[in-house]
């Protein structure tokens, strides 16, 4: 960071002798619009050594107003960024138990389904109903696989930022706005690193993060339930089949499945609002401020140098 520094100074150093230069030679050869460039370039040095020269106060701030973002939602000691990654890390933990119980429980009812007894002149599925529920929990095993997938995504894309943003996209984008070529690249940089660290988390926060502990706590009961777990008998005997089914009967196996499909549905719908929904909410609204403060400070003053 401080060699970055170092060469920010440098480069502002360098713009504002150019500067000088070009208001110099502009009144040299009688050219208006070399002076007016060298005034123009004389404003945005004199901004990028304000820059550079607050940067350690930028930082300061930017840290303090981060930390206050992530009052209330506090799952490290750090900032928003450090604290919403905590929370992604979490909320992928626990939508991998919820998975995982999810499947477990697909895998009681494909094998409860798929049992036919056979008599001597008839043959007899009795659960065959449960095929419309094993095709439900199929949907929602493959819903929550997505979502853990965006969470991780998550997890990934603000572990690779956090640290980046202030200690070397920010210099960065001081060096570029140095120059007139890489202006409103130095802009963008300036933006990008201001907006993900502090908008981006904000809006995310401000949505409530999903609790799937109860109901991954129902479904786990449920799949240790002895009186629904898949026996190991003898597929052929039908008898031991139909005494496993009449000792079903003792609970409401119908009942439970329908509870479970409704908890997972409501915990996808809840995961779905904080993994897809506050991440795009959030990124519209960067994404704007980006837009906007690219456009102010990758922007030229050329007007208003003129008319001093």
């Amino acid at each position: 960071m401080a060699a970055d520094l170092t060469l920010a100074g440098i480069v502002v150093s360098l713009s504002i002798i150019l500067s000088g230069l070009l208001i110099g030679l502009g009144k040299t050869i009688g050219s208006k619009r070399v002076e007016h460039f060298g005034e123009e370039e004389l404003v945005q040095s004199a901004i990028n050594a304000a820059l550079v020269g607050a940067y350690a106060a930028i930082i300061s701030i930017a840290s303090e107003v981060s930390k206050g973002i992530a009052e209330g939602q506090t799952c490290v000691v750090g900032d928003a960024l450090e604290n919403l990654q905590c929370i992604f890390s979490n909320i992928s933990s626990d939508t991998f138990q919820l998975l995982t119980q999810a499947i477990s429980l697909h895998q009681i009812v494909s094998y409860y389904q798929a049992i036919v007894l056979h008599f001597a002149t008839v043959s007899y599925q009795p659960m065959s109903y449960l095929s419309s529920i094993q095709s439900i929990l199929g949907g929602q095993i493959l819903t929550l696989q997505a979502l853990l997938t965006l969470a991780q995504l998550q997890v990934q894309v603000l572990g690779f930022f956090a640290p980046q943003l202030l200690t070397f996209f920010l210099p960065l984008g001081l060096i570029f706005r140095s120059f007139f070529s890489t202006r409103k690249l130095g802009g963008f940089l300036i933006a990008l690193s201001i907006g993900i660290y502090l908008f981006y988390p904000a809006f995310i926060l401000i949505f409530p993060a999903p609790q799937l502990n109860v109901t991954v706590a129902n479904l786990t009961n449920m799949t240790n339930n002895s009186l629904y777990a898949i026996p190991i008998i003898d597929i052929n005997g039908n008898d031991k089949i139909a005494e496993k089914f009449d000792n079903m009967t003792t609970g409401d196996f119908t009942g439970d499945l329908t509870l479970a499909t409704q908890q997972i549905s409501a915990s996808i719908a809840s995961l779905s609002m904080f993994v897809l929904l506050a991440p795009l909410f959030s990124l519209l609204i960067t994404v704007i401020f980006i837009k906007e403060v690219t456009d102010i400070f990758g922007g030229e003053f050329f007007f208003a140098v003129s008319s001093i």
